[in-house]
């Protein structure tokens, strides 16, 4: 690669040299006598600054590695600050493992056998500190485990913290990339970057991640790409589920996303696609080229998102800068397109919007948008937009596919930033027995106890399944974390992750209102991260699937991330907690997902389904229907569909629901009593045929981008509604933004 590289400069020059040798011949030939004595000039542009030639780490190796493959959980100190305390599993450079954080040797293999040992440990977090690391063959994230860095947002300054320096060959798409995803999985706090890419020789990549095909549930999180060809890939073929992407930043020569085949509902947000990550790049070794050049280039040759068959997934605050076109959607092998977006920024592209493969059920939804370029709508699927700013021409195979509204929606604005509060860097691990035969009720909340009696901290449970008879409680400042910092669900019987097998609670004595929660978050700031919450007897054969809440908040400031919860009759209840949280849960609950109030609560990224209840397969469950019977009949004819309110906002004031779906429910948000709810890009699908998802009573909500199948939009009762871009499908003809005001009646 290095001859090649070598070659690439050598011919760049003598290419110049031949040009002006060939301008000095044509002009003596035309005026034989010139008695001028000025030279020809000729401006030789080197487009990448003066090539550095980096030393190739590959078949260089650091010694051995001394492993010995347990995991030794520990706070680890970043360079750059983070949303959360950072809890460490394995930390490969601290425990033997055989990774070179200079990027002198390979560290391939070091880092893989950490990922591995991690898994088998029941999941977790590998944690790599910053640093230069080299691979040279694909490295593969196993199901429950994050890889996770030191990361500095590029747009905020000058540092990498860790990086990956890719030492790997070309190839094309169906090639190995650097990153390979598995269900449940993560890499969080990542540069990237290709030590042989030059605009000298652009060399096609595979992708940088790649998502295992058939599989669920896919985190990237604070991502820079400084010099990628293909960024993110997914099969055209095998159908995966819910990817989650947010903070995702680069420089990319060919796209940096294309993406296929994807179900249950992805979560795009803080994408930005630019020429100034490369070209403004700090670190010498990264070869950074003129930034006209890379303009140059990916103005001719990059598509920012290339997005087909993606069922209801949502993108917000995506930024596309310098490219030939902006969002390409393309036709899908199952379906095409379906999705929302807001806050989409396409600048200098010459094509900023080019659709030839959008689901025309459902179109899609724009809404608070710049596009520079015009939109190409090569298909017969309606683009519904409000509040689109748009440079350039609209182009369309049948006139009014591309729909606008110029309703200023700028009012509707919500903060970018982490939602809970970081807890004290105070670890305690919680060494609980495991398996289903002994209640650790007692223990955890022995731990939990200790942690509030010193002021707060994170009490972690490692990987592994645990018994619950009786409900525990989280003090104030404490986070009960377990092994999955990242969105995970069980799926079939793969284990992993850390599990609480709940006994508490279920039957049909319980009520939901006034007993206890399983786990009750009881003062400010109190929190979870990372749990399974299962109800073992609680499959959906049982006479009577009544239980108390999972979870419930007392206090303000509350919150719940990354967790799972599956065959609760309720799920998470915070009425009354002011700057609550929730975010990236996936849940399967019977008669309602989450029910909140107070004053400035946010919920994002949660999906409440009943196939999770499905997918959820272990000998130790009972009353739990296998997948090939008529389980779909019973939980959402008879109980799902009938019964279950999966968002419920009661006495709410400036209440935030972001990127929230629901499968086979009754309805998705019933808002009573509420001021100022806002609900962006929002869904329910297989719902009740006779509600509307949206149920407003005595109550002011604002909706932008919607999206419907059965059933009606809205019932409103005594309320002020507003929605814009509501699609319905099989209607999308007839849905119009709606605005209903002063307590009217539909």
């Amino acid at each position: 690669m290095r001859i090649r590289r070598v070659f690439a400069v050598v011919l760049f020059a003598m290419t110049a040299f031949v040009c002006v040798a060939c301008t000095e011949q044509k002009s003596n030939e035309e005026n034989p006598v010139n008695n001028s004595s000025e030279e020809p000039q000729v401006e030789i542009v080197d487009v990448m600054q003066g090539w550095k030639e980096a030393d190739d780490p590959r078949g260089v190796y650091p010694p051995e590695g001394t492993q010995t493959g347990e995991t030794r959980p520990q706070i680890v100190e970043t360079k750059y600050e983070t949303e959360d305390v950072v809890v460490a599993d394995i930390i490969p450079t601290e425990m033997g493992y055989a990774v070179d954080p200079t990027g002198a040797t390979d560290s391939t293999e070091g880092i893989q056998r950490a990922l591995s040992d991690c898994y088998m440990a029941g999941g977790g977090t590998v944690y790599l500190p910053a640093g230069n690391y080299a691979i040279t063959e694909t490295i593969t994230i196993p199901s429950f485990v994050t890889l996770y860095g030191d990361w500095q947002d590029p747009d905020e300054g000058t540092g990498y913290g860790t990086v990956f320096s890719i030492w790997m060959d070309p190839g094309d798409e169906t090639q190995p990339g650097a990153f390979r995803l598995n269900r449940s999985s993560g890499i969080v706090g990542m540069t990237v970057y290709y030590p042989f890419q030059s605009l000298y020789e652009v060399l096609e990549y595979p992708y940088t991640f790649y998502l295992e095909d058939s599989n669920f549930l896919f985190t990237l999180r604070n991502i820079t790409v400084i010099n990628g060809y293909r960024g993110i890939g997914s099969s055209v073929t095998q159908a995966h589920a819910s990817l989650m992407v947010n903070n995702f930043k680069g420089t990319f020569l060919c796209n940096a996303m294309e993406l296929y085949n994807s179900g249950d509902v992805g979560a795009i947000s803080n994408v930005s696609v630019s020429p100034r990550y490369w070209a403004e790049a700090a670190a010498a070794y990264m070869n950074a080229p003129i930034r006209t050049e890379i303009d140059k280039y990916m103005e001719e040759n990059t598509t920012g998102l290339v997005l087909s068959d993606l069922e209801w997934s949502t993108f917000r605050n995506i930024s596309v800068d310098s490219c030939s076109v902006g969002i390409q959607f393309v036709a899908g092998y199952r379906i095409n397109f379906v999705g929302s977006m807001l806050d989409v920024n396409l600048t200098n592209c010459d094509t900023g919007i080019l659709s030839a493969g959008i689901d025309e059920r459902w179109g899609m939804n724009l809404a608070r948008s710049h596009i520079e370029g015009g939109i190409n709508n090569e298909w017969i699927a309606k683009i519904r937009t409000t509040d689109m700013e748009l440079t350039g021409d609209i182009r369309e195979v049948r006139e009014g596919t591309v729909e606008r509204n110029d309703t200023d929606l700028s009012a509707y604005e919500y903060k970018q930033e982490n939602y809970y509060t970081k807890p004290k860097a105070n670890l305690k691990v919680a060494e609980l027995t495991k398996g289903v035969a002994a209640d650790v009720s007692a223990e955890l909340q022995a731990v939990l106890d200790a942690a509030g009696k010193e002021g707060g901290g994170v009490v972690y449970v490692p990987g592994g399944t645990y018994r619950f008879d009786k409900a525990v409680t989280v003090p104030a400042g404490v986070q009960l974390r377990g092994a999955t910092i990242v969105s995970s669900r069980e799926e079939s019987d793969e284990i992993a992750g850390t599990r609480f097998i709940c006994y508490y609670g279920d039957g049909a004595s319980y009520d939901a209102d006034t007993d206890p929660a399983f786990i009750t978050l009881a003062g400010e700031n109190a929190g979870i991260n990372g749990l399974h919450i299962v109800y073992a007897r609680n499959g959906s054969l049982d006479e009577n699937v009544n239980t108390t809440y999972a979870v419930r908040g007392t206090a303000s400031g509350v919150y719940m991330v990354n967790s799972f919860i599956v065959a609760a009759g309720y799920g998470v209840d915070f009425r009354n907690c002011d700057d609550h949280y929730v975010s990236r849960i996936f849940s399967g609950c019977y008669y309602n997902a989450y029910y909140l109030g107070g004053k400035n609560g946010v919920i994002d990224n949660c999906l409440d389904s009943g196939n999770v209840i499905a997918y959820t397969q272990n000998d130790y469950l009972e009353n739990w229907a296998p997948r090939s019977s008529n389980w779909k009949k019973v939980v959402y004819d008879v109980i799902r569909r009938a019964r279950c309110q999966t968002v419920i906002i009661e006495n709410a004031e400036n209440q935030l629901v972001l990127d929230t779906f629901a499968y086979g429910a009754r309805n998705l948000i019933t808002n009573k009593n509420a001021k100022n709810t806002l609900a962006i890009n929002v869904g329910l699908d297989n719902g009740n045929a006779l509600l509307g998802m949206l149920q407003n009573q005595d109550a002011d909500m604002t909706v932008i981008n919607l999206i419907r199948s059965n059933g009606h939009t809205y019932d409103n009762r005594n309320g002020d509604l507003a929605i814009y871009n509501p699609t319905a499908g099989e209607a999308v003809d007839l849905e119009k933004n709606i605005v209903l005001t002063e307590r009217s009646q539909p």
